[in-house]
C-alpha cells in the first residue's frame, strides 16, 4: 500500500528530475502524467545527499545526488566533493602552472595566459572510485566542463623521450606518516605519458559555463573523461614530466583495488591503481499507472562507460529473465556523457520485488554479478539490485 505522504514525497522527487532536464523524454517516460512513483525499499528513512561534519564554504558538504533526480546534467550545488587535504585557498590573480620535469620547453602560465588558449568544452560523467552500494552510488556526476586541452599543452613542452609518468599536483597539502616519519604532502595523480596525451583531458576553469567553485578547484582543475573522479585533480599547480613511475600514496598505497582471481585451487591477489571507469549501471526510479489504472510499469536509469560505446542496457525483475531496455535519445553527442535508459515491464502485484539493471559496451564487458573476490571498496560496479514496494 502507498500512502499519500509517501506518494507525493516520490512525484516530488521524480517533479525535481523533470526540472533539471533539457530534454524532456527521459523525465515524461520515467514520470508521465497520470502516473505515480513506486517507492523503494531500500533507502533508509536518514537518506541523505549532504555529509555531516564541519563544513564551510559553500557546497563542501555535498555527497552526491539523489538518483530519483536523475537526469541529463547535475548542477554544479549538487556534484559530490572528496577532498583528501584540507581545501585551499587560491587567489586567480597569484595562481600559476608550471609544466616542468623533463621537457625541452617548460613553460609556466597565469590563468589569463591559459584563459587565451583555444577554449574546449567537454561534458563527462565521472564518479567517485569509492562509488557504490553502500552509499547508494549517489557519488557521480554528468557535467560540461570548459578550459584548455592538456594535449596541446604537453605537445608544446616537448616531453623527453624518456618521460614515463606526467604527474599532476594539487595545491592541498597534509601530513602524512611513512615508516615512522612525518611528511608534509601535496595531492597527486599520475598517468603514463600515452594515456595522458590520449585522454582528451581538460585543463577546466569552468563548470556549467561559470568558475569553477572553490571546492571543485578553483581557479583549474584537471578532467579525465572516462577516468574515475580521483584522476581529476583539483586546484592545480604543476604538471611534472618523469622518466620514472609516480607512487605516491594515492597511486600506489590508497586506490588501490586489491582483487582475487582463482588459480586452480588457490585465489591469487592482485593489487592494481584506480584509472579508467568500469561499465556501469543503476536504476533511479520506478513508477505506475496511476488511481490503481491497469498498464506497465517503467523502470528508468542511468548507464556509463569508460567512453567504449554503450552496446546495451538489461533488466532483470525478481531474478527472472533479462530484459533489453530502451536506451534514450542523448542530449549531448560526447561519448563520456552517460546514457538514460527507460524499459517497460509487466504490472507487478503487491509486496516487496527486486530489481536490476546490467550494462554491455561494444567489446563485450559487462557487469558482474559477483565481486565477492572483490577486497577493497574501489572500482564496484557490481550489480545492483534494488528493492521496490508495490
Amino acid at each position: 500500500m502507498i500512502s499519500r505522504r509517501t506518494t507525493i514525497q516520490q512525484l516530488a522527487f521524480a517533479g525535481a528530475g523533470m526540472a533539471l532536464g533539457p530534454d524532456v523524454l527521459f523525465a515524461a517516460a520515467a514520470q508521465a502524467a497520470g502516473t505515480e512513483a513506486v517507492p523503494f525499499d531500500d533507502i533508509p528513512a536518514n537518506f541523505s545527499t549532504k555529509r555531516t561534519g564541519n563544513f564551510t564554504l559553500p557546497g563542501e558538504d555535498v555527497g552526491g545526488i539523489d538518483l530519483r533526480t536523475m537526469s541529463w546534467t547535475v548542477k554544479p550545488e549538487d556534484t559530490f566533493v572528496v577532498a583528501h587535504y584540507p581545501i585551499p585557498r587560491v587567489g586567480a590573480a597569484e595562481w600559476r602552472l608550471q609544466i616542468d620535469g623533463n621537457a625541452g620547453r617548460p613553460m609556466t602560465l597565469t590563468l589569463d595566459e591559459l584563459k587565451r588558449r583555444p577554449r574546449v568544452e567537454r561534458t563527462v560523467m565521472f564518479e567517485c572510485g569509492g562509488n557504490r552500494e553502500g552509499v547508494f552510488h549517489r557519488m557521480v556526476t554528468n557535467a560540461t566542463w570548459t578550459g584548455c586541452s592538456l594535449r596541446s599543452l604537453l605537445d608544446e613542452v616537448k616531453p623527453s623521450r624518456d618521460v614515463m609518468d606526467v604527474v599532476f599536483w594539487g595545491s592541498d597539502e597534509g601530513e602524512e606518516t611513512i615508516r615512522n616519519e612525518k611528511y608534509t604532502m601535496n595531492f597527486a595523480r599520475s598517468m603514463t605519458l600515452e594515456d595522458a596525451l590520449a585522454a582528451d583531458a581538460v585543463l577546466a576553469y569552468e563548470l556549467a559555463g561559470a568558475p569553477l567553485p572553490i571546492v571543485h578547484g578553483f581557479p583549474v582543475r584537471l578532467v579525465v573523461p572516462g577516468w574515475y573522479g580521483v584522476a581529476n585533480v583539483k586546484w592545480l599547480k604543476r604538471i611534472e614530466l618523469s622518466p620514472r613511475r609516480f607512487l605516491g600514496r594515492f597511486m600506489g598505497r590508497d586506490y588501490v583495488t586489491i582483487m582475487g582471481n582463482k588459480k586452480g585451487d588457490r585465489i591469487e591477489y592482485t593489487e592494481t591503481s584506480v584509472t579508467r571507469m568500469l561499465v556501469k549501471s543503476v536504476i533511479a526510479r520506478v513508477s505506475r499507472p496511476a488511481a490503481g489504472a491497469a498498464g506497465q510499469f517503467t523502470v528508468a536509469g542511468a548507464a556509463w562507460t569508460d567512453g567504449t560505446a554503450l552496446q546495451s542496457v538489461e533488466v532483470q525483475v525478481d531474478g527472472g529473465p533479462w530484459r533489453a531496455a530502451r536506451l534514450e535519445k542523448q542530449a549531448t553527442a560526447s561519448p563520456h556523457a552517460w546514457t538514460l535508459w527507460t524499459a517497460a515491464i509487466d504490472p507487478l502485484p503487491p509486496g516487496t520485488h527486486t530489481l536490476a539493471s546490467r550494462a554491455t559496451d561494444r567489446r563485450g564487458h559487462t557487469q558482474p554479478a559477483d565481486l565477492s573476490l572483490k577486497k577493497s571498496n574501489w572500482e564496484n560496479n557490481a550489480i545492483w539490485v534494488r528493492k521496490i514496494k508495490v
